[in-house]
């Protein structure tokens, strides 16, 4: 795929297309209410499995390296990156390759499904100590191929019915709020979820519930699929406030 070149759009130049996939992106109210969340759930992965992957529930900070050094990528490492990545102070960092790197907070933005699980696809979780300067590097001391954690591990599953006490409620949960300030869902988002089979885009927009003018939105965006009952969160992803994001993978199934 090719790189889309130019510099990287502010989270704040963004209100044009956001407004306008609210014009065009209808979808019915919903209203939830948490019923349950479930952290040992038979659904949930084994202590071993968590001791395995330490990261199921962790803001990963977003970092890019070239598609190439990406087709392997394992412990004992130094992986080159195209930009110094904001610092992860649990060392856990999801790095994507270059040619998403212009483009990969507008093609949530955008709905762009294909282009982000394309992006994903090459997509891995390490665990590394970040070697900054001009050279940025991260020495990677544990590897997880994204595509592998989404197809073989489980997520907190959250169960919702009927109030709008459920956005709140997983807003509140501590990754959620570790990874963005104001949350996951907001009431459109809940609903934009729950209501398709897949579903790229704005989760939470943040601007009324923040007091914020367009130019200030803090939005956080998801990419969700369809699963028995409800939708799997496979993304969240979080711009921050100098131009970089955090991300969580596969945090959340939301059933109904």
């Amino acid at each position: 795929m090719a790189d889309d070149g130019g510099a990287a759009p502010r989270v704040g130049c963004l209100s044009g297309i956001l407004a306008a996939q609210a014009r065009c992106d209808r979808v019915p109210p919903m209203t939830l209410r948490l019923v349950r969340s479930e952290g040992s759930s038979p659904a949930q992965p084994s202590h071993a499995e968590h001791d395995a992957y330490p990261f199921a529930e962790t803001a990963l900070a977003v970092a890019f390296a070239d598609a190439s050094d990406l087709s392997d990528v394992s412990a004992g490492r130094r992986l080159a990156l195209a930009a110094t990545p904001e610092i992860s102070s649990d060392d856990a960092y999801l790095v994507l390759p270059h040619h998403a790197r212009e483009a990969l907070v507008p093609a949530f933005a955008r709905g762009e499904a294909g282009r982000v699980a394309q992006w994903f696809s090459e997509a891995w979780v390490v665990r590394a100590e970040l070697d900054g300067g001009r050279a940025p590097r991260l020495w990677i001391g544990a590897a997880w191929k994204v595509s592998e954690l989404l197809a073989r591990r489980p997520s907190r599953v959250v169960s919702v019915g009927g109030s709008t006490d459920a956005t709140r409620a997983v807003n509140r949960l501590p990754f959620v709020a570790a990874l963005a300030r104001g949350g996951l869902l907001d009431a459109r988002g809940a609903a934009a979820i729950l209501s398709r089979g897949t579903y790229v885009g704005v989760s939470r927009m943040g601007v009324a519930e923040l007091g914020l003018g367009a130019d200030a939105a803090e939005p956080t965006f998801v990419w969700t699929e369809a699963c028995s009952g409800g939708a799997r969160v496979c993304v969240a992803l979080a711009p921050t406030d100098d131009d970089a994001a955090v991300a969580l993978v596969a945090p959340l199934t939301l059933v109904a």
